[in-house]
């Protein structure tokens, strides 16, 4: 996780809207880190966890209760 926001604020700063996607688990680490990077606006959007251990069916049901909110924050609507 600590990676995608790294990654996230390099596309920020060339102008690419980003949201790093983490399960519920992680969004206080996901605070911290990007606090920490200096960005304690990146967007992040909370995915149920786990991942891991769930079936396909079960990721597409996680991603598409939280693809709404994703757009919103890519659009600044969020």
């Amino acid at each position: 996780m600590a990676c995608s926001l790294h990654d996230a604020m390099a596309l920020e700063v060339r102008g690419v809207p980003t949201v790093v996607v983490c399960t519920e688990a992680f969004m206080d680490a996901a605070a911290a880190h990007a606090a920490t990077y200096g960005c304690p606006q990146a967007r992040v959007v909370a995915i149920e966890h786990p991942l891991a251990a769930i079936s396909p069916q079960e990721v597409i049901a996680r991603a598409d209760a939280v693809i709404k909110s994703l757009v919103a924050q890519l659009l600044g609507e969020g």
